[in-house]
């Protein structure tokens, strides 16, 4: 549900007529709490989030699908959150927390929280929509709270279009690019369609990726430390495909986005 009333997913984005990479994030925030889910054909986290006096006080997150089996002890590294201030600056976080020592989906989840909490969203919705295409140049489009905000055609990690970014570099640079801007929204929301591309390569791999045994050692992410990769075991079989179904992301945690936290009832 949206504040508008719609279905999980409905007004978050539109169908492909053929198949997509499919990544939607939902926050829903009350005061001293916002909650969030993420969920894409790879990943489905929650994280929760509370904070007074413009203060995170405590940080919650729960794995319901992960591709490796360290993925949801990664989420306790989020406790390094815990008494940083709230920002409606996305980048903010990563500045002072070593996101490699994170969960990258988790975390990203956390700061999108946190802005949101900064500016009083009450809620909010990203549907990022990447589109399987043969040729080199694929379309890939970010939806916020049901409109289209960003439509890029990206060839490998370099966007062609529109033509004010064209020949920008999703790669290193990009989130110190994104912070430059100066409205700090379009900054969040690059980085979300950002992340999209790049897992959105998977899908073209998705064999090879159910083949691994364990993490690869390449210190992108907590689970990818060497001191602990091979002990991080892949999850066979959960990788999903939303194309032509996205309405089902995010549709098992309606009832969690909106209940009272048992801290805050009367």
């Amino acid at each position: 549900m949206t504040s508008s009333g719609a279905k999980p997913g409905e007004e978050a984005g539109r169908q492909e007529s053929g198949g997509s990479f499919n990544r939607l994030i939902r926050i829903v925030a009350r005061p001293g709490e916002v909650r969030g889910a993420l969920e894409d054909d790879y990943h489905h986290f929650r994280v929760a989030i509370r904070h007074e006096n413009g203060v995170i006080t405590g940080v919650e997150s729960e794995a319901l699908r992960v591709p490796y089996s360290l993925c949801p002890a990664a989420g306790n590294q989020m406790k390094a959150l815990v008494g940083r201030p709230l920002s409606s600056d996305v980048t903010q976080l990563p500045q002072a927390i070593n996101a490699r020592m994170q969960c990258t989906h988790q975390f990203d989840l956390a700061c999108f929280l946190v802005t949101a909490a900064a500016r009083g969203d009450a809620t909010r919705t990203y549907h990022a929509q990447i589109a399987d295409q043969p040729e080199d140049a694929k379309r890939a489009r970010l939806y916020r709270d049901g409109e289209c905000i960003l439509d890029w055609t990206v060839a490998g990690s370099t966007i062609l279009s529109p033509p004010e970014l064209a020949d920008c570099n999703l790669g290193k640079g990009f989130t110190a690019w994104a912070a430059s801007l100066q409205d700090p929204q379009t900054a969040e929301a690059a980085l979300v369609l950002r992340r999209a591309v790049f897992l959105s390569a998977g899908r073209a791999m998705t064999e090879w990726i159910e083949q691994k045994i364990h993490a690869s050692a390449a210190g992108g992410c907590w689970v990818q430390q060497p001191e602990r990769n091979e002990a991080a075991v892949r999850q066979h079989g959960t990788t999903c495909d939303f194309s032509g179904r996205s309405v089902e992301l995010t549709s098992d945690d309606e009832s969690w986005l909106y209940e009272v936290p048992a801290h805050s009832a009367s």
